[in-house]
């Protein structure tokens, strides 16, 4: 692991993290003065005398940090009670998520529409929506048999995403966008 080396400029990593320690998690990096984000959404829980509404995280077990990575940092990390590992590491390098996915989950986020967490990648045409509250978002679009469109953001390297429903005269394919698959790969460390 020595052989980690310094990225020129920030890049978003995921951390795993113990089970619904996410949030001490996040906020333990937050205290070192990394740039963490934990995205999540509410959800209604029935008690026996009342409902309440809670924030879970939306990829549980993972947090997202954006840092300038070194083997330094690293060992700070994983120092953390609540923190496994980075995700994705290889023969002393990690993985990094392209700013465009944290940009689409955040996208989603601001959006204020109901998510839906999803176990698993699906396949099919990456678009840019065109209008609207998630404009610049990037994702793929599901249809329903009912006929209802939703758009998938995905996280390949956690292997998961999130979906919300969507209208279909809001997106653009990446060739509409003139766009290439190399411009949607993102970079190791």
């Amino acid at each position: 692991m020595g052989n980690m080396e310094t990225s020129p400029q920030p890049k978003w990593y995921a951390l795993s993290v113990y089970s619904r320690q996410e949030k001490a998690a996040h906020s333990e990096i937050l205290g070192l003065g990394i740039e963490s984000f934990l995205p999540t959404s509410p959800i209604r829980r029935l008690w026996s005398d009342r409902i309440k509404q809670l924030e879970q995280p939306l990829f549980p077990g993972y947090l997202f940090i954006r840092l300038d990575l070194n083997s330094e940092i690293r060992i700070k990390l994983i120092r953390i009670r609540q923190v496994i590992d980075l995700v994705g590491k290889k023969q002393g390098y990690a993985s990094s998520i392209p700013e465009s996915q944290i940009d689409s989950l955040k996208l989603l986020l601001c959006s204020e529409r109901l998510l839906e967490p999803i176990l698993r990648l699906v396949s099919g045409t990456e678009v840019m929506i065109s209008a609207g509250p998630l404009k610049g978002a990037l994702g793929i679009v599901e249809r329903e048999a009912s006929g209802k469109r939703r758009i998938v953001v995905q996280v390949p390297l956690l292997g998961r995403g999130v979906r919300t429903e969507l209208s279909v005269d809001d997106v653009l394919s990446y060739e509409e966008l003139g766009l290439t698959s190399g411009d949607r790969q993102g970079a190791l460390l």
